[in-house]
């Protein structure tokens, strides 16, 4: 198989004496939807804010393109196409649709703002993902939903080579997320690596090439999903079949109805 875009191997990250990520591997290459599962807590987000820049591991490496990388934040992962979408909006949302897809990035005309070409690419990029919004609305002005699209339009208007999506359909509706699917489709078949983090085992099942599980902070296994059922998933996340989670139920009275008494 080809290097991957973007790995890492034996990764760990402490936050004060608390250790969350344990040794952790994991990779994703260019044309792969590389889905990231796990209970609340398990690593995930810390792994992909390590991943982008966000944070520094504590011990470990991270490579691009087979080489080790260091990125003193997430303008240097950026710059080399790795984009994280956050679960929390990161938005100004004081700002119009356009200035927050453009922001830190602006196009220039001379000494001015190339305002029409940037409201004119913004227009583009929510057209792929079926999104009529107009690039000049402020942010606030616009509902969760569409917020979300604006999120995931100022990711794919860079020069993407791995796209991060942090649970992004979690706000959207089903019509939404079909959207979404076939943007995301699009970029793979374009070379694009995505990382996938759901909780929703159906959309993991229906958009992912490959999966990797974590618990409790421990890399667990990285399978083709193909090869994986929902259950085969959910056992990986919870190390013990889901019946289990359930204690049994105690038998209830047997009630008998009365015809003289109607109950």
């Amino acid at each position: 198989m080809a290097e991957p875009i973007l790995s890492a191997s034996g990764v760990t990250k402490c936050f004060g004496p608390v250790e969350v990520l344990h040794g952790v591997d994991f990779a994703v290459h260019a044309g792969e939807v590389h889905a990231l599962v796990g209970e609340n807590g398990a690593g995930k987000s810390t792994l992909m804010r390590i991943l982008a820049g966000y944070h520094q591991p504590t011990s470990g490496t991270i490579c691009v393109d087979g080489r080790p990388a260091v990125f003193a934040g997430s303008g240097p992962a950026e710059a080399l196409g790795i984009v994280l979408i956050h679960q929390e909006f990161n938005l100004a949302e004081h700002l119009t649709v356009e200035e927050n897809v453009f922001l830190g990035r602006e196009l220039r005309r001379g000494l001015f703002l190339d305002k029409r070409t940037m409201q004119d690419r913004c227009r583009a990029v929510l057209a792929e993902l079926e999104c009529p919004i107009d690039p000049r609305l402020r942010v606030r002005d616009l509902a969760v939903s569409e917020r979300q699209m604006v999120e995931i339009s100022k990711a794919v208007s860079r020069d993407v080579r791995v796209l991060i999506m942090d649970e992004p359909t979690a706000v959207l509706t089903g019509a939404e997320t079909a959207v979404l699917f076939r943007l995301i489709r699009r970029l793979r078949d374009q070379g694009v690596g995505i990382v996938y983090i759901s909780h929703k085992l159906d959309e993991v099942k229906a958009i992912s090439d490959r999966v990797t599980v974590l618990r409790d902070g421990h890399f667990i296994a990285s399978r083709p999903t193909a090869d994986l059922s929902q259950d085969d998933i959910a056992l990986l996340m919870v190390g013990r079949p889901i019946s289990d989670l359930f204690a049994a139920k105690a038998p209830g009275p047997t009630l008998r109805w009365c015809w003289r008494c109607g109950g």
